[in-house]
């Protein structure tokens, strides 16, 4: 039994949501997406494809809120809710496809943890000339070893490295926004107004693109949220968490960009936070300032791929428990650490890892060409599955309020048929740019393009084909199994008492007349 010092309250929920999912990481992909001194990407109208994008993340986050509610314990998140609905199959798939964006996330967290700040170090020349890009890679691999083995010191220490990262983090990113507020006054007293462009092409590509990128920034909370059983009062406290949270990281977004824009009127590249001191008159600060944010960038990093690997573990887990994974994929130790489901996500991740960063980094080291397949190639999974995720739970959310399982009113079912329709517009975007290269003669990159989406869809019927073989072959022989075996029989039963609805409304109504 829990403890109430154990337990978070609203402040906590609020604090760790918050750090959690926003960040100045996001406007890593500013150089694709918004190069205004061209007059290219989405221009003026990425601030309301920001306020959309918050508002499609906070309808899926509060649908998570709402099931978290009545159900017995948060083990499973996503998965636990959609087999309570719909049936093992579906739970199980819930769960491969939490799963699969795993590694792509993790590598992604990687990738622009450290090579995105050192643009120059990606270009030598001399003898490492083409080989720039593995040193960085080398080394942010090197660190995320070390944020992987920070778990295995125990929860506590865990927690400790996490909250004092986070402390750090925001308190540079506190900075940042002031020199970057001072070095946008100081370019539109020179007549440089990073507002005042063009607003951009705007067509359903660089919609999809400006859309898909920042729609990651935003995701996580429902990762969060999942943690319910350890909240304080949870009835009450996770949705008023949730809305605080998100229009805490939608603000933050839309003020940021306005600073990053105003401070940086020229044409954005690498990691545009570094370039938010070129206004200032200080050569202490130019110098001192990107120094800064790097470690900021990488700090952020590092913690960002402590929790996925974590969250990584703890999604195996449930799916053995399941009988839908061997039983070693839920062994944990005496803090209640995952060991095994987090050995195999290291693992999965460095095998992601060698094959779509080290190996075009060799490719270009000894050719000196660019390599036709490379991070780009599986950059556009995360977006599809985290679609896929919430195109699953939203319907979960439909079924139990029909149901009466859960109080919905009028203006939640409004929001969720507008989510849909939105993410179902999205969705169908997503596979016209996938089907795009093999039908269209003018593409630039042809054969990187053919490649990347080949391999997405691969890998979207890959998850698929697993979960059918896993569910109708595998579980179905460990289920038969079991009729020798009644321990493990009976520890299932009793594991599967978790997929049922607790707290539904009339219930609280009887107790709460009871009570008076």
């Amino acid at each position: 039994m829990k403890t109430k010092k154990e337990e978070l309250n609203l402040f906590h929920i609020v604090w760790i949501g918050f750090t959690f999912v926003a960040g100045i990481t996001y406007t890593a992909n500013f150089a694709t997406i918004l190069n205004q001194a061209q007059g290219q990407g989405v221009g003026l109208h990425i601030f309301w494809i920001i306020a959309l994008v918050g508002f499609i993340t906070f309808m899926c986050a509060w649908t998570f809120g709402k099931l978290v509610k009545v159900h017995p314990e948060a083990n499973g998140g996503g998965s636990q809710y959609v087999r309570t609905a719909f049936g093992k199959f579906w739970g199980l798939l819930m769960g491969l496809l939490n799963y699969a964006a795993i590694p792509v996330i993790g590598v992604a967290l990687l990738n622009t943890m450290v090579k995105a700040n050192f643009d120059e170090v990606s270009s030598l020349t001399g003898p490492l000339k083409g080989w720039g890009d593995m040193v960085l890679d080398l080394a942010a691999f090197g660190l995320y070893i070390i944020a992987a083995s920070v778990i295995f010191l125990g929860v506590r220490k865990y927690k400790l490295v996490s909250t004092i990262i986070g402390y750090v983090t925001w308190g540079i990113t506190v900075l940042l926004i002031i020199f970057g507020i001072v070095g946008g006054a100081m370019n539109l007293n020179a007549g440089k107004n990073g507002l005042n462009i063009d607003r951009g092409t705007l067509d359903f590509s660089s919609f999809s693109k400006t859309f898909n990128a920042l729609f990651f920034s935003f995701c996580g909370l429902e990762t969060f949220i999942t943690t319910g059983k350890n909240i304080k009062n949870r009835e009450k406290n996770v949705p008023i968490s949730i809305m605080i949270i998100m229009f805490m990281t939608t603000l933050f977004y839309l003020v940021f960009t306005v600073i990053v824009m105003l401070a940086v009127t020229d044409q954005f590249k690498g990691n545009p936070n570094l370039q938010l001191f070129d206004a200032l008159n200080s050569d202490f600060l130019k110098k001192a300032g990107p120094i800064i944010i790097i470690v900021c960038t990488m700090l952020m990093r590092f913690n960002s791929s402590i929790q996925v690997t974590l969250f990584g573990g703890s999604t195996l887990e449930p799916m053995a428990s399941q009988k839908f994974l061997p039983n070693s994929f839920k062994k944990e130790n005496k803090e209640n650490v995952p060991v095994t489901g987090i050995l195999v996500t290291i693992a999965a991740l460095a095998i992601t890892y060698f094959m779509f960063v080290f190996v075009p980094d060799l490719i270009q080291g000894i050719t000196g060409d660019v390599s036709v397949f490379n991070f780009s190639t599986i950059a556009g999974v995360t977006a599809i599955v985290l679609l896929f995720v919430y195109l699953l739970i939203l319907p979960t959310a439909f079924y139990q309020g029909y149901k009466k399982n859960i109080k919905v009113n009028i203006f939640e079912y409004f929001g969720w048929v507008l989510t849909f329709i939105c993410l179902i517009f999205i969705f169908v975007l997503y596979f016209i740019n996938l089907i795009d290269p093999f039908v269209k003669e003018n593409v630039d990159n042809k054969l990187q393009k053919v490649v990347a989406s080949s391999f997405q869809m691969i890998y979207l019927f890959g998850v698929f084909v697993i979960a059918v073989l896993l569910y109708f072959v595998y579980h179905k022989k460990q289920v038969t199994k079991l009729n020798d075996k009644p321990e493990e029989l009976k520890a299932l039963q009793e594991y599967e008492k978790v997929f049922t609805i607790v707290n539904k409304p009339e219930q609280v109504k009887k107790s709460q007349k009871l009570e008076t």
